[in-house]
């Protein structure tokens, strides 16, 4: 397997402290649960389920290594968790995109797959990659949360060209685009770009007055610049 990119989990000091102190603080918790247990002579089950859960999830994403590679037609992400390793293969043409990552408590843009592939000690901006699975005529949607560095997602925009780092909107789009062309039996990049076409040709007659002021936005959108940014914007 010939490998044109590759990037791995970091691990930030400041944030180790912080899941160290969660940690302790839910350690001291089971003590006082086990404690009381004793005392009454019956095991307090929800909170102690609640606090070993806890604990469990914040030491999972804190101890776990991400390895990400780009291979010929595919992402492939490796997590190893102590002795323990797993892997998640998404090909290139099932990729919708990659965008910065921003919690949303409602969104409409259902997601039936949801991974966090990204460690919690790792302080860089969480990016997510939007990709889909196609049965026929129906299709799903999952999310998978990354953090790497520039170079990373450069090398990555050469298989998945202009949907790496692109607007949340942009990604969505095209999302969405698939969805209509798979139901038309048409090809997801043609009906794309006709898609795209049509919203450039409204835009336009709308305000060509605007584009003298605003200069030329894509151009700007470097790659390399935007995760800089948001890189810049995290610390």
């Amino acid at each position: 397997m010939k490998i044109f990119g590759k990037a791995e989990s970091k691990r930030s000091k400041t944030a180790a402290f912080v899941i160290a102190f969660f940690c302790i603080l839910l350690l001291i918790a089971m003590g006082w649960t086990i404690s009381r247990s004793i005392a009454k002579g019956i095991i307090i089950l929800d909170e102690l389920f609640v606090e070993v859960v806890a604990l469990f999830v914040i030491l999972k994403s804190a101890v776990a290594q991400y390895t990400y590679l780009l291979t010929e037609d595919k992402l492939v992400i490796v997590e190893k968790i102590f002795f323990y390793t797993t892997k998640m293969e998404i090909p290139y043409n099932m990729i919708d995109g990659v965008y910065a990552h921003k919690t949303e408590f409602i969104s409409k843009f259902r997601l039936r797959y949801k991974y966090r592939k990204c460690s919690t000690v790792d302080n860089r901006p969480i990016w997510a990659l939007i990709y889909s699975i196609v049965n026929g005529k129906k299709i799903k949607n999952g999310r998978v949360l990354l953090k790497a560095e520039p170079a990373f997602f450069e090398a990555f925009d050469k298989f998945v060209p202009n949907r790496i780092c692109a607007p949340q909107a942009d990604v969505m789009l095209y999302s969405y685009a698939r969805r209509d062309a798979v139901m038309h039996d048409e090809s997801v990049e043609e009906y794309f770009k006709k898609l795209s076409g049509d919203s450039e040709d409204s835009a336009d007659t709308e305000g060509t007055d605007n584009t003298s002021n605003t200069g030329n936005v894509g151009d700007a959108g470097n790659i390399g610049h935007i995760v800089n940014s948001k890189e810049e914007g995290a610390r």
